[in-house]
């Protein structure tokens, strides 16, 4: 018996190392298992790290951006007036250069009138001055004429008193030849 309970201590013992080994490895395969999910968990909270600094950044933009939608919303606000108060100036606007489009208008129809008018008016006082016109050559011609006939006369009679001086000059000549052979002697 002594030999079993060698034996079975022997097999005891060689089952513990066995049981011890089994476990060694166990908890190697465990602890690598454990470090892969420390690493994972790890990563894990380093990601929700970098996800919350993320969500902060981005609340901090948001805020930044609501700011600045806030502030072009009311730039668009008072542009949007500026605009409206632009856009009724030029309405305004269009419509007195309608009104005044339409009073040029009559004013042109007057003017055009005016003008067909004073054409008219031209054309008679032209024709009235063609017939002047005739009627001064004509006055001309006759002038022309009457002065031609006056000058012809002029000569003539410039003619006839050169004629009476000379015979004058020559009754002159002979009264004093004459007086002269009959004035007594002296």
């Amino acid at each position: 018996m002594k030999s079993f309970q060698q034996n079975l201590l022997i097999v005891l013992a060689l089952a513990l190392c066995a049981l011890c080994v089994w476990q060694w490895h166990f908890q190697t395969v465990q602890r690598g298992w454990l470090a892969d999910r420390n690493q994972q968990i790890a990563d894990r909270d380093s990601k929700i790290e970098g996800y919350t600094n993320s969500l902060e950044k981005m609340s901090d933009q948001i805020t930044r951006m609501d700011q600045t939608i806030a502030g072009l919303n009311s730039n668009l606000d008072q542009a949007l007036k500026t605009n409206g108060e632009f856009i009724i100036q030029l309405k305004r606007q269009v419509a007195g250069l309608g009104a005044s489009n339409d009073t040029l208008l009559s004013d042109i129809a007057q003017y055009t009138n005016a003008v067909a008018t004073l054409q008219s008016n031209l054309d008679i006082a032209y024709a009235g001055i063609k017939k002047q016109n005739a009627v001064v050559e004509e006055l001309a011609t006759n002038r022309d004429y009457y002065v031609q006939k006056y000058t012809n006369t002029v000569n003539l009679y410039n003619d006839l008193v050169g004629k009476y001086t000379n015979a004058l000059d020559r009754i002159n000549q002979l009264q004093a030849a004459a007086a002269a052979t009959n004035a007594p002697r002296k």
